[in-house]
């Protein structure tokens, strides 16, 4: 979307006006603190390539500051404070004349990068701590509500296992084994059942439940066999 193109000086002159909405913010000069939340805000919440509009240089009702602002400054320090949003939010700021003063209009689309922070997120590489980049905060994100993250978190833990295997004539058999999880990633999941036997099931033919009566993790796998 080319929201330069879309959103004319007349257009946010007259958002301007309009009653704060959720797509709409006002700040003074002197009340920058809660510029990055309100960025962040925007971008996380706004329907993706929806454009919301941050106003500075204006007061709740709409007025403009009547005084001489240094707009460039006013932008610098914006875009330092945005540098700790992570991943960076794209935005543009255009300074508007209303014919008695002026204000900054920022304006943030709704992002599909979203979710952003308010500062970076970390990982472990070795024995350093370095900021995640966004494929690897994309896989954090993604683990958090997966099979992937509730199968990680019991790595090195017992788990019941349901095998069921699939024959050629459309017949089956299933088997129940204990064994521990020794490793999972987005694609197979690898458990250890004695000291000689390790075995691996694609993530896909793994689906989770609880074993109640052993009190842990239960693995219902599917495989099919030749007969």
């Amino acid at each position: 979307m080319d929201f330069n193109v879309e959103m004319s000086d007349d257009m946010l002159l007259s958002r301007l006006r309009n009653e704060e909405d959720h797509f709409i913010e006002r700040k003074t000069t002197s009340d920058l603190n809660d510029c990055v939340k309100t960025v962040v805000a925007f971008a996380n919440s706004a329907p993706i390539g929806m454009p919301c509009v941050l106003y500075v240089g204006a007061y709740d009702d709409g007025r403009l500051e009547q005084k001489t602002i240094d707009f460039d400054s006013i932008q610098k320090s914006l875009n330092n404070k945005l540098k700790s949003v992570y991943p960076r939010v794209p935005y543009i700021a255009r300074v508007l004349n209303d014919g008695t003063a002026q204000v900054l209009a920022v304006i943030v689309l709704g992002s599909e990068l979203r979710p952003h922070f308010a500062g970076p997120s970390y990982i472990r590489v070795g024995s350093e701590s370095k900021e995640a980049t966004t494929e690897q905060l994309n896989l954090l994100i993604a683990q958090r509500s997966s099979k992937f993250y509730r199968i990680s978190i019991h790595i090195g833990k017992q788990a019941t296992i349901k095998t069921k295997f699939i024959f050629g004539n459309n017949t089956f058999t299933e088997t129940q084994e204990i064994a521990t999880i020794v490793d999972c990633n987005e694609s197979w999941i690898t458990v250890q059942f004695d000291k000689t036997r390790i075995d691996s099931y694609p993530l896909s033919s793994v689906e989770l439940s609880y074993d109640n009566n052993a009190k842990r993790l239960q693995l219902h796998a599917t495989r099919y066999q030749s007969l």
